[in-house]
């Protein structure tokens, strides 16, 4: 079951979410504020998550009871931990995640984090009006067709990223470290279509495609 889940952060545009929505998600879920932004977008939230201070009271008074699902606020996490947890709860592998950069700083490290935290239960994509997010773990390939001249970033995600090698990208990677402050991976072009990414580890990247608004520019594939 996949989902689209709408965080209280820099909102989407409306050209993006509805991008994001045509693609017909089983559920639609919003991190307590999300709410406000598919509301405003004229879309029906399958469930609002959290601890409900952040949407708007018309925002709540809109939404049946049935779909709110209030959590009080403690010291497990954001709103994005707990819509994670009820996705799960309901049966989803896979998610979109949008609205969850942008805004507060800490908020968008702390979401990044949460890519690796449940790697081994859900499939996650940040998704911004500006680039594409996913997690290369430890261990994995990862393969995708791109445009020609496409950029791309290569950032380890907590501590150095050992054994990358790359293929397709103009500055390519042959079993090298990329460490924090040290070696990175930034700013990267593809030149050859497809490409592909290995992680030996240990060490895990985020992935960050730079989309410069356009919603559909790379295409995930399994060679075998």
């Amino acid at each position: 079951m996949r989902a689209l889940i709408v965080g209280n952060g820099e909102p989407p545009s409306r050209a993006l979410f509805d991008a994001l929505l045509a693609a017909a998600p089983d559920l639609l879920l919003c991190a307590d504020g999300g709410a406000d932004t598919v509301r405003r977008y004229g879309a029906a939230p399958d469930a609002v998550v959290g601890d409900l201070d952040s949407a708007s009271s018309a925002t709540l008074l809109e939404t049946p009871a049935q779909r709110q699902v209030r959590i009080d606020a403690d010291d497990t996490g954001t709103d994005l931990n707990k819509v994670l947890r009820h996705a799960i709860a309901l049966g989803v592998t896979a998610a979109v995640l949008t609205g969850v950069t942008g805004r507060r700083t800490d908020h968008t490290l702390w979401n990044l984090s949460l890519l690796k935290r449940y790697a081994d239960r859900l499939q996650l994509l940040v998704v911004d009006d500006y680039c594409h997010i996913r997690l290369l773990g430890a261990g994995t390939v990862t393969h995708f067709h791109a445009r020609i001249g496409l950029r791309l970033s290569l950032s380890p995600l907590d501590g150095a990223a050992y054994g990358v090698t790359t293929a397709g990208l103009r500055w390519s990677l042959t079993g090298e470290n990329l460490v924090p402050g040290q070696r990175d991976g930034i700013s990267n072009e593809v030149v050859t279509s497809p490409v592909s990414i290995r992680v030996d580890g240990p060490g895990d990247l985020l992935l960050m495609v730079h989309t410069q608004g356009e919603t559909a520019e790379i295409d995930y594939f399994d060679p075998s």
